[in-house]
């Protein structure tokens, strides 16, 4: 073990490095930035794979080690998101980022996080300031990742930095994924901004692909005490999120003394455990789907593109001019203006396909629109000391912005909940909708990418204020999707319908999603996994999980749709040679073969996953064939049957033809249809390819493998080679994997307290000199897991570095 180190510093106040246009302006209420920083006195220890185990006697230092330790392993990833999110890109970056810096000063998180401030609790408040203080004193002392080591945009940060950036992170799957769009919002006959200039042109419909499809999933078990082999619980967090950018996840254990202890993941910069467990409660999120906003289509007044109707009458829109500087080819800095608008439904944007004309403009009312109660939720589920504190966290505080909740405690109760912020409408407003969407063709095209959009002019699409919910306007408690079971619960990113196959949740608010109708191949293999039971299936011949059969099943790789129709297309390929493809003659008998001799499962070790693949992703079947009867399957989805429909190889499905096809793909990227999985797909770690398990969300696996080039920060990554086949992600150099299987954890709860195994599967750190850059990316790909420290005498035994920090 390296020696104890020892560091001081001294208390000063707060200054606000970001606050810029939106700084305290002298309005005569408290200052935001008045605020004591330190004394601070925190341990870390550092335990194999480069896990910090943080323990302090108040909030404040808690939060000045998981900052510090934080910012060794991804400091640049932070310092990134705090310059976009403050609207400084175009200072450091050119005109480039001009329509995001604006975007995000239209959307507002800097204000909103300096007149929050005050409302989040004493404890919230000095974590907060003290994981920057944390983070600033690594950025002063520590060897930053040479990829923003030393750039003159990393500076340090404050508590309303860190506030700005969380309401922000909330904001995924709305206003942050349309935020280019805000800040290009002009009216027509005006200019871009006040250098003059045509304003932007519509973008294409396909950006609402990230807000209703972001490139974030997750599977996540709660195995009560029913179906479990001790008297207590079981969770699986088994999330899919990138392995590059903002999206990561950083593990920690933090510890107030005497108190209580928490261990888990947090995405990145956040100063609590997300996802993890303590003595008494296991959680897991995965990602909801429901909507995070409704768009509102407006008809303009003739005369004036700034007003609009509603009820009858027009509205004039509110008006803001914001300035951001942008840096200049000789260094300098010239403030740039542009004015934006806003109305009752929110910021005013440049619509896709529409822009903003004089008959028409769209603008949208966000969910997570100041969600100031994200945090204090997650701070009361950390501490929960059972399931109950665990629910009344999500009751009382509410905030959790767009995922699904899986828990479960040591007495083996298991509950699912969509807790997520989800727009409140009216049985009316429901009832108008398919109407509208039949009268509105620009509004049903927004339909058919997943925006629900409204007729801006009708009061019934006002969103319906109800007692309950955490902020007015969104589904109060009482209405949201919630079981508790003592068997199982589980979702894969569907909706909450099938939580259970047992007893399906079924009528609640139409925004929720549709209910009884077909369901994700992923979704009926969690199903399957948890439903089965005896000899051969995944919790063995008594039906009763132990953490390892939880483990093992995480890694197992089977996949539902190879399960049922694996057999039955070798069957129909054997003694095939020749087939013919839209692309010529193609000889299958290599393909065929190596599916006869696969076992199912997307391991490395297996030859047969790319030919699945790339025969699924041949461009033969459709998204809605792999989840009904249709060209793939014969016997129909029943809303009866779930999990085990739809099935059967229908009789003219052209799998020949798409295993010529896939075979034609293979040979393109130079892969034979014998090479084993690992020998084909690959995380890249600074230059280096290491062998990964997993399969595509089409093929209905639970261990997931794809590429995404989904990244919000302007960090190097790792390149991608050219692209073979688009819908399978196949490259020229084979599967290149960045998505995905992220940080797995299987955690088993009972009388003798906590029990966990673990993998990142991008490792620890972005740091290409630390050892904890690509070790458990390494373990991964031999198919492990590896224990979990959490008692002291566990952490005392593994403990390989330990560091003492103090600021008097």
């Amino acid at each position: 073990m390296l020696a104890v180190a020892l560091f001081t510093m001294f208390a000063c106040r707060s200054t606000p490095p970001h606050a810029g246009d939106s700084g305290d302006s002298g309005s005569g209420g408290p200052d935001p930035y008045d605020v004591e920083v330190g004394p601070y006195d925190a341990r870390i220890r550092w335990t194999s794979y480069g896990i910090p185990h943080i323990e302090a006697e108040d909030y404040g230092s808690l939060g000045y080690g998981m900052g510090y330790a934080f910012a060794r392993d991804h400091g640049c990833v932070l310092a990134d998101q705090v310059i976009m999110v403050n609207s400084e890109r175009s200072r450091w970056f050119g005109d480039e980022f001009l329509d995001a810096d604006f975007g995000w000063k239209a959307l507002g998180v800097r204000e909103k996080a300096e007149a929050g401030w005050f409302s989040l609790s004493e404890p919230v408040q000095q974590t907060l300031i003290g994981y920057a203080a944390g983070y600033n004193r690594y950025l002063e002392e520590g060897e930053l990742d040479p990829r923003c080591a030393g750039e003159p945009w990393v500076e340090p940060i404050d508590h309303i930095d860190l506030l700005t950036y969380y309401l922000a992170l909330g904001l995924y799957g709305s206003g942050a994924v349309l935020v280019d769009y805000i800040g290009s919002g002009t009216p027509p006959g005006a200019a871009a901004d006040s250098r003059g200039g045509a304003r932007r042109p519509p973008p294409p419909l396909e950006v609402f692909d990230e807000a209703v499809h972001p490139r974030m999933g997750s599977n996540g078990w709660a195995i009560g005490r029913d179906r479990a082999a001790h008297d207590g619980g079981l969770l699986l967090s088994n999330t899919h999120f990138p392995a590059e950018g903002e999206r990561k996840w950083h593990e920690a254990q933090l510890t107030l003394t005497g108190q209580w202890s928490v261990y888990g993941s947090s995405l990145m910069g956040v100063a609590v455990i997300n996802l993890g467990f303590n003595e008494h409660v296991a959680w897991t999120h995965t990602v909801s789907h429901a909507p995070r906003f409704t768009a509102a289509l407006l008809t303009l007044d003739p005369s004036d593109p700034t007003r609009y109707l509603y009820d009858g009458q027009y509205l004039d829109m509110e008006s803001r001019t914001w300035t951001v500087e942008v840096l200049q080819p000789d260094g300098s800095l010239e403030p740039v203006t542009r004015t934006l608008y806003s109305t009752r439904w929110g910021p005013v944007m440049n619509a896709p396909v529409l822009g903003w004309n004089e008959l028409y403009a769209v603008a949208m009312t966000d969910a997570n629109d100041n969600d100031l109660a994200m945090l204090e939720t997650w701070f009361q589920m950390n501490r929960a000391g059972n399931l109950d504190e665990f629910i009344a966290a999500h009751r009382d505080s509410g905030g959790i912005p767009w995922v699904h909740t899986m828990a479960v405690d040591e007495t083996g109760q298991a509950i699912y909940m969509d807790s997520s912020s989800v727009p409140n409408w009216s049985p009316a407003a429901e009832a108008r909708y398919p109407q509208w969407l039949a009268e509105e063709p620009l509004a049903a095209l927004f339909d058919d990418y997943g925006i629900y959009t409204v007729d801006g002019s009708d009061p019934v699409f006002d969103w319906v204020e109800e007692e309950g919910a955490w902020k007015p306007g969104l589904v109060p408690w009482d209405k949201q999707p919630r079981l508790m079971r003592t068997d199982f619960v589980y979702n894969a990113n569907d909706n909450h319908w099938l939580s259970n196959p047992d007893e399906p949740l079924e009528g609640y608010p139409m925004l929720y999603g549709s209910e009884r109708t077909p369901r994700s191949p992923r979704t009926r293999m969690n199903a399957r996994y948890l439903s089965e039971v005896g000899p051969g299936s995944a919790s063995g011949e008594d039906g009763r999980f132990t953490l390892a059969e939880v483990e093992a099943a995480a890694l197992g790789g089977r996949g539902v749709l190879a399960e049922e129709l694996r057999q039955a297309v070798v069957d129909r390929c054997a003694g095939v040679t020749e087939v013919q493809t839209s692309e010529g003659p193609v000889d299958i008998s290599a393909a065929c073969a190596a599916l006869a001799a696969w076992d199912g499962t997307v391991t490395v070790d297996q030859a047969g996953p790319p030919v699945w693949r790339e025969m699924l992703g041949s461009g033969l079947f459709t998204g809605d064939d792999l989840r009904d009867a249709g060209a793939l399957m014969d016997v129909p989805f029943d809303p009866d049957d779930p999990v085990d429909t739809p099935t059967g190889l229908a009789a003219e499905a052209p799998v020949l033809e798409a295993l010529g096809l896939a075979t034609l793909r293979l040979q393109q990227a130079g892969i034979t249809p014998d090479q084993p999985l690992g020998e084909v797909q690959f995380m890249r770690k600074d230059d280096e390819d290491l062998p990964v398990p997993g399969g595509s969300f089409m093929e209905g696996v639970i261990a997931i493998a794809e590429y995404s080039a989904s990244n919000a920060t302007l960090l190097p990554v790792e390149p991608h080679p050219e692209t073979v086949n688009p819908e399978t992600e196949l490259t020229v150099e084979g599967y290149q994997h960045n998505y995905g299987n992220s940080f797995i954890l299987a955690v088993q709860l009972g009388e003798g307290g906590p029990d966990a195994r673990a993998v990142m599967t991008y490792s620890q750190s972005d740091d290409p000199r630390s050892p904890h850059f690509d070790d458990q990316t390494r373990l991964y790909g031999q198919g492990q897991m590896r224990d979990v420290a959490f008692t002291e005498e566990e952490i005392a035994a593994d403990t390989v570095e330990e560091q003492v920090l103090t600021l008097d």
